[in-house]
């Protein structure tokens, strides 16, 4: 029991930082001794996930608001970041959240959207469903016998 317990923290730890690679090396390499069954990669990766957005926006909130009493400078990086707000709203952050990683993706939530109080509830959704989503491909990868 132990044992499975920590097998779940180190999947939720790689979840927070590499989301799109975990339901794949869950179900078509696992380490000697590892099982996994659709429904725990679903729920491994979104509840690690869903931490790591959790902890990711926070943080972000804490750096910005620091950062935001000093005086604001139009760089490079600003305008990126309104051109992507203007362009692609929250919607298209949740579309490509699971194709980047959970810190930036929640960081860029933190940095755009502090204002809104739906956004981290939004955010864990995006992640929940691209998790289903990963987690069911890898899956069906593993069926017609495919690997890495």
């Amino acid at each position: 029991m132990i044992a499975y317990f920590l097998k779940v923290i180190g999947w939720w730890l790689l979840t927070i930082v590499k989301f799109l690679l975990v339901p794949f090396g869950m179900l078509l390499k696992p380490q000697v001794g590892e099982h996994w069954s659709l429904l725990e990669v679903i729920g491994i990766t979104s509840t690690g996930a869903a931490l790591g957005v959790f902890i990711f926006y926070h943080f972000g909130e804490i750096i910005f608001k620091r950062f935001s009493a000093k005086r604001k400078i139009f760089n490079r990086r600003n305008r990126w970041f309104i051109r992507v707000k203007q362009r692609w709203g929250f919607k298209g952050l949740m579309l490509i959240s699971g194709l980047i990683s959970v810190p930036i993706a929640s960081m860029l939530a933190a940095k755009l959207y502090r204002h809104n109080p739906n956004a981290l509830p939004k955010l864990i959704a995006a992640f929940f469903l691209w998790s289903i989503a990963l987690s069911t491909l890898a899956y069906g990868m593993k069926k017609i016998g495919l690997s890495f």
